[in-house]
């Protein structure tokens, strides 16, 4: 269950670092691959006869225990109009050292995590150094946990358990952007939802520096909460912590 607990590591909110000039109308476009160096914090349970568990991890115990992770995010715009999507995939396992002094083996845990996001974003105001946004999107989340004893003198055929559990949330939110400089420019964020979870939300905070017209570094905290709750799985889990990227410009 620790490994569906930390298994959080969620989408993060893709955003143009500088304010844009509506009266160019053509299309544009902004790659980011990013890393987000989160913990967690909340409950979470696999099965309906299992009990519910509390956890509280900081990113060290995330990264201990990560596999392998992939995160992206992509925004095309033209004019007042605005796309974003993000995706991230994690893949996380865990062994125990022997339990009961051996008497009842190791445990193996695992976790897989997919997190898809899309929504559409509209200007409702362009001024010369600031720029609002609003958005209306879903965001899909797919969990699965698996978790295994080795055979052992209590349990001479060990034991395997598994389960998955996946929602998808609509969400509305809105989005700002201050230039300061040609160069530096700030983001906030915020969104707020439901559908499969009983309520989500996310809050973004970055600071944003272009290098180039092509390249943009964007460190900022994100905190993402997502209540989800059915009979046989729990997560209600927030994550939060510092992210950094670079966006692609094109």
């Amino acid at each position: 269950m620790l490994i569906v607990a930390i298994a959080a590591l969620v989408t993060a909110t893709p955003t143009f670092s500088q304010v844009q000039n509506l009266s160019d109308d053509s299309w544009k476009f902004e790659a980011t691959p990013y890393f987000w160096a989160a913990g967690v914090e909340g409950w979470s349970r696999i099965g309906a006869n299992t009990p519910t568990a509390y956890f509280d991890a900081d990113f060290s115990d995330v990264f201990r225990n990560l596999d392998f992770g992939a995160m992206g995010s992509f925004e095309a715009r033209k004019g007042r109009w605005g796309i974003l999507f993000d995706g991230i995939y994690i893949k996380f396992s865990q062994k125990s050292d022997p339990l009961l002094g051996g008497a009842l083996g190791t445990e193996d845990l695992s976790a897989k995590q997919t997190i898809l996001q899309l929504a559409g974003a509209y200007r409702v105001f362009d001024g010369s150094s600031l720029a609002v946004d609003v958005l209306a999107g879903v965001r899909y989340t797919y969990v699965d946990g698996d978790i295994s004893l080795s055979a052992s003198s209590l349990l001479p055929n060990g034991l395997s358990r598994g389960d998955h559990a996946s929602w998808t949330d609509g969400f509305g939110g809105v989005r700002a952007v201050f230039a300061l400089t040609d160069n530096w420019s700030f983001t906030g964020y915020l969104d707020g939802g439901a559908g499969g979870t009983k309520h989500s939300w996310q809050l973004l905070t970055s600071a944003n520096y272009a290098f180039s017209k092509t390249f943009v570094a964007k460190v900022g905290y994100r905190i993402l909460s997502m209540d989800y709750e059915k009979p046989d799985f729990l997560y209600n889990m927030k994550t939060k912590g510092f992210f950094a990227g670079v966006g692609i410009r094109f």
